[in-house]
C-alpha cells in the first residue's frame, strides 16, 4: 500500500514527492499527508517514530510543523535522521517548533500555570482528538540550537524566522549523512554528568537502546 501511495504521489506531482509530516487535520493538496492518528484521516497513517516508507534520497520536500518538539532528547536524533535520509540532495525541509526562549518569558507575564501549559503541550487536538502522550512537548529549541541540530544531518539553514511563539526554519540538504557517520555523533547528557553515568553517549549506542525499547513494547 505504501508503494502504491508513493507511485500515486509521483504521478500527481510530476515525479515530485512532498511529505507533510504530522499533518493532523490540516491536509495539503499536492502533498502526502502523514500522521499517526487515524482520526485525523491522513493520506498515510504512520508512526513517525518508525522509518518512513521511502527509499534514501527520494523525497523533494518535507514540511513538519509543530512536530519535532514532540520527540525527546534522544528520539529526535533518530526521527530527524530518517527525515534527512529520505530527502534528496538539494531538497528542502521546513520545520516549525515553539521558541522555548520566548516561552520562558510567559512566566513573568502570565504566571506559572500558563507557562507549564504552553511548554508541555496540549493532548487534546483542537479540542476534538485525544493524542495521548504524543501530544506532549518533550524538548525545547532556540533559533541557534535548532540550526545547529539540523546541521548534524547535512541540512543547512537558509532562513530562520520568529513567528509569534514559534521558530520557523527552512533548510536544504547539502550532503547525505550515512548511518555510520551519524552513529558517531556524541550527545551530551547533563543529568548523567552530574549524577551517575557517562556525560556523552554516541548516537549508535542510543539507537541500539531505543530499538531494544521499541521491540519490547
Amino acid at each position: 500500500m505504501n508503494t502504491v501511495m508513493q507511485n500515486k504521489a509521483e504521478v500527481q506531482n510530476n515525479s515530485t514527492i512532498k511529505l507533510h509530516l504530522g499533518c493532523g487535520t490540516n491536509k495539503l493538496s499536492g502533498w502526502v499527508n502523514i500522521d499517526s492518528v487515524k482520526d485525523c484521516q491522513p493520506d498515510l497513517v504512520h508512526d513517525i517514530m518508525r522509518p518512513l516508507p521511502y527509499a534514501d534520497q527520494t523525497v523533494d520536500e518535507i514540511l513538519a510543523e509543530d512536530l519535532l518538539e514532540h520527540f525527546d532528547k534522544y528520539m529526535r536524533y533518530i526521527v530527524f535522521g530518517d527525515w534527512a535520509r529520505v530527502l534528496k540532495i538539494g531538497g528542502t525541509i521546513t520545520i516549525r517548533v515553539p521558541n522555548f526562549k520566548k516561552l520562558l518569558f510567559r512566566y513573568f507575564k502570565f504566571g506559572f500555570d500558563n507557562l507549564v501549559d504552553m511548554a508541555f503541550g496540549e493532548n487534546m487536538w483542537r479540542s476534538e482528538i485525544y493524542l495521548g502522550h504524543f501530544g506532549n512537548h518533550k524538548w525545547g529549541y532556540s533559533p541557534e540550537s535548532l540550526s545547529a541540530f539540523v546541521k548534524n544531518f547535512g541540512i543547512t539553514s537558509s532562513k530562520v524566522t520568529l513567528e509569534g511563539l514559534n521558530i520557523k526554519l527552512v533548510g536544504s540538504k547539502d550532503r547525505h549523512a550515512t548511518t555510520d557517520e551519524l552513529n558517531k555523533l556524541m550527545i551530551y547528557a547533563h543529568a548523567n554528568k552530574t549524577g551517575q553515568g557517562k556525560p556523552f553517549l554516541s548516537l549508535g549506542f542510543v539507537r541500539e537502546k531505543i530499538n531494544k525499547f521499541q521491540n519490547s513494547i
